[in-house]
């Protein structure tokens, strides 16, 4: 804290920190070895599951011991009855939960939740989707966390048989809505956005889609640095999977996109992705027309070369080809 004489720390006090921290490696190889060596011989039995369980709070990413963990409990389902399976698997998603808690971006954590949902008995997707809601309002761009909720809603409705499609569009909508910095968000709408047409027949496909142009320029405006909404931005204005346009419908769209860039460039003047989009978009209008790039091209490219020189010789190649 600031005007707290800060006290040096003395060497006594350092040597016994050292002293504990090397107890602590010690001990640990110790468990990993008795894990290690328990598997090799087929250690099967409740004990060994404890001894998984001290190891993975410590190291949750050690992948080989999960999938032991696995081995292990599979071995002790063949021998028990459904309630008693989804007793254990219900102690075993507990256990996950607090490791989720701790470390919410472990491959492994997530993993092992999907083996125990399709090993049990009688899954409860709805506290999963519960669960996962609560994780993404605590990260709402934990990429693990989308694909997750992805993977349950798959399962609830091929449980219960109703589409999950336009609830799971308005919770993006919610969470773009409170950050436009949201990857995963973005990412899931384009996933989302063509079932939803197929669903719903009589939504304007076209009135859609300028909704979500007019929701993507708010957010571009909002954050120009941001890759993730000039990504999404390309795909509406580039793709097929909202409306199918004619060539004068894309090419009006990508004129009318182009002049809005030009007016962000005019106060961003340095925003890379600005002059990215400007050069891809003209470059493809050119292609529409029949007709030669525009010169301006070219100096967006070279203004690149001087703002972005880690991918210079990426923009000395597309001023090539062009």
């Amino acid at each position: 804290m600031h005007s707290v004489k800060r006290e040096r720390t003395s060497a006594k006090v350092l040597e016994e920190r050292r002293r504990r921290e090397a107890g602590k490696i010690v001990e640990y190889k110790a468990l990993v070895d008795k894990v290690l060596t328990a598997r090799k011989n087929h250690d099967y039995t409740p004990g060994t599951l404890s001894l998984t369980t001290t190891l993975l709070k410590q190291n949750p990413e050690y992948y080989t011991v999960w999938n032991y963990r696995r081995e292990i409990l599979s071995s002790i389902f063949q021998t028990q009855t459904a309630d008693a399976i989804q007793s254990q698997i219900d102690n075993e998603l507990q256990f996950l939960f607090a490791r989720l808690i701790e470390f919410p971006k472990c491959y492994w954590i997530w993993n092992h939740r999907k083996w125990c949902l399709q090993s049990s008995p009688s899954p409860s997707w709805k506290f999963e989707l519960g669960l996962v809601t609560k994780m993404l309002d605590r990260d709402a761009r934990n990429f693990h966390g989308w694909h997750y909720r992805r993977y349950v809603v798959q399962c609830t409705e091929k449980a219960t048989g109703k589409s999950m499609v336009r609830p799971e569009f308005d919770y993006t909508t919610t969470k773009i809505n409170a950050n436009f910095s949201n990857f995963s968000a973005w990412h899931n709408r384009t996933k989302l956005i063509p079932r939803l047409l197929k669903e719903e027949p009589e939504t304007d496909a076209r009135k859609l889609l300028a909704n979500e142009i007019y929701l993507i320029t708010q957010a571009i405006y909002t954050d120009p640095d941001d890759q993730s909404v000039w990504l999404y931005h390309r795909w509406l204005v580039t793709s097929d999977d909202i409306v199918k346009l004619s060539s004068d419908e894309r090419k009006d769209l990508l004129e009318k996109e182009i002049k809005s860039i030009q007016e962000l460039l005019e106060v961003e003047p340095d925003s890379k992705w600005c002059l990215q989009s400007l050069a891809f978009y003209k470059g493809l209008l050119a292609t529409l027309a029949g007709e030669r790039v525009e010169s301006s091209v070219h100096g967006y490219l070279d203004k690149l070369q001087e703002i972005d020189p880690m991918r210079k010789k990426r923009y000395e190649d597309w001023n090539k080809q062009l």
